[in-house]
């Protein structure tokens, strides 16, 4: 009888690696006064869906702050620090009040730029003439408040994306909380790989069966942030996925159940989302699930189940399954939460199939170095149309019979050049440019006539292929 304590040198060493490090100060810790929280505060956060604000005040927590948003009576959104500058006695017992919000306690009055409007205990305006509460700009769109936390001398222009202007789309407004650090939120978007295998031949396909075919994988970095170009072959067709981070923390996907079985070109994203710190271990992932015919032909999505702590596809959430079902199927959310509340880099061993999760810290990292020298607004320059040009897409193509690595990385670089290249330009005549390209380097399923360089396998620029 063989004793398992006689396995070989390499087994056994749980006595050795019990140790557990820091996590990364830098890229996780986002409270006031932080390197990533200050990167984080220069940019435009969504704080709360719009349907949340009623009569009452809203208590909110947003990268590690305390505050108080809600509509007064005339119509205005505010965001304000959450305890009364008198005594400290919360907001959100606030009076929403026609001009902002008075305090329970003592009827302190705020303005919703914390201008101190009232004191009614006190007989002189000496208060008054010193007293401003904190409050940070607010500008509601599309049903979801955004807010600008930052140094008010460099507030940015408030940025609109291409694909929010995209007809007969309907944009519902969703907010999940995720209760782990934002990194492993966010990253999540640039690890295509864990879609072929946690959603796909894991555990069964939770997206389609297409999502599990092999692909050939390229990373880049574009105006707004980075990409991951996702090619692979499906029903005779190539297909490539564009997915779009859009720094500091926004991202972009493509249809949620693409079946890449019939022709289509530049179909655009299914979601635009920010996940939004709430402090160092806890997440709000909050921004609109798009619904559009040629997104959804198979009439998969459920708008209605999209809102608060609820959006109608899988593993995203603590509470719409049991913790035996999640362990069955897990998700996005078991993935995310069960790396640690913040996930420890150094007891990493990064793959090449984490090409694209260590450009994207790479990038975070080099935005937050680069934070002492952002002296003007942070903003993304609009196109001809005057939105933000975006990257992520769906394109589906007839493909010839045989079809090798090579040809997926040439055709998905072809795809991700000619978005790169017509960024300025209308999203039809995007669209249009992507399909004369295409007819005419591969017809109608025939070889490449000329192929693109191929770039170079370094780490910002990789073309990865998985399951090898």
């Amino acid at each position: 009888m063989t004793s398992s304590a006689t396995a070989g040198p390499r087994g056994f060493r749980g006595y050795e690696r019990r140790d557990v490090p820091a996590p990364d100060p830098a890229l996780t810790h986002v409270g006031p006064n932080t390197p990533c929280g200050e990167w984080l505060r220069r940019s435009w956060q969504p704080v709360a869906m719009a349907i949340e604000l009623s009569d009452l005040p809203l208590p909110v927590r947003i990268l590690g702050e305390d505050l108080v948003v809600f509509r007064d009576k005339s119509g205005r959104t505010g965001l304000l620090h959450r305890h009364c500058s008198h005594r400290g006695a919360s907001l959100e017992y606030g009076i929403i009040m026609e001009r902002g919000i008075a305090c329970c306690y003592h009827g302190w009055h705020y303005d919703i730029d914390g201008t101190l409007i009232d004191t009614p205990t006190e007989p002189t305006a000496r208060i008054k003439d010193r007293v401003v509460h904190g409050a940070y700009p607010t500008f509601e769109f599309a049903g979801i408040v955004f807010a600008y936390l930052g140094p008010p001398d460099l507030t940015p222009p408030f940025p609109e994306f291409d694909t929010q202007a995209i007809a007969d789309t309907e944009a519902v407004p969703f907010s999940l909380v995720t209760p782990c650090n934002w990194l492993q939120v966010y990253e999540n978007t640039q690890d295509p790989v864990h879609v072929v295998y946690l959603h796909t031949r894991m555990t069964g396909a939770q997206f389609g069966d297409a999502s599990g075919a092999e692909q050939e994988i390229e990373y880049r970095e574009t105006p707004i942030g980075m990409v991951n170009v996702q090619t692979r072959v499906w029903k005779g067709h190539y297909w490539t996925r564009v997915t779009d981070s859009i720094l500091p923390n926004g991202n972009q996907t493509g249809a949620i159940w693409e079946a890449a079985d019939h022709r289509k070109v530049f179909q655009r994203s299914a979601m635009l989302r920010w996940m939004v710190p709430i402090d160092d271990t806890h997440t709000m992932t909050i921004g609109w699930r798009y619904f559009r015919a040629e997104l959804d032909p198979q009439g998969l999505g459920d708008a209605s189940k999209v809102g608060k702590q609820s959006i109608d596809f899988i593993g995203q959430t603590e509470e719409e399954r049991s913790y035996e079902d999640r362990q069955r199927v897990p998700g996005d959310y078991e993935v995310q939460v069960s790396q640690r509340p913040i996930a420890l880099h150094a007891l990493e061993n990064l793959a090449t199939s984490d090409r694209g999760v260590a450009m994207l810290r790479r990038l975070i990292r080099r935005g937050v170095h680069g934070l002492a020298s952002e002296l003007t607004p942070r903003s993304y320059a609009p196109g001809r149309d005057g939105c933000i040009a975006t990257y992520c897409q769906d394109t589906v193509w007839p493909a010839p019979a045989q079809v090798g690595a090579d040809s997926l990385r040439t055709f998905g670089a072809a795809v991700v050049e000619t978005l790169l290249a017509t960024a300025h330009d209308p999203q039809e005549s995007r669209r249009a440019t992507l399909s004369t390209m295409l007819s005419g380097r591969f017809g109608d399923g025939i070889e490449p006539r000329c192929a693109p360089p191929l770039h170079p396998d370094t780490p910002d620029h990789p073309a990865t292929r998985t399951g090898r």
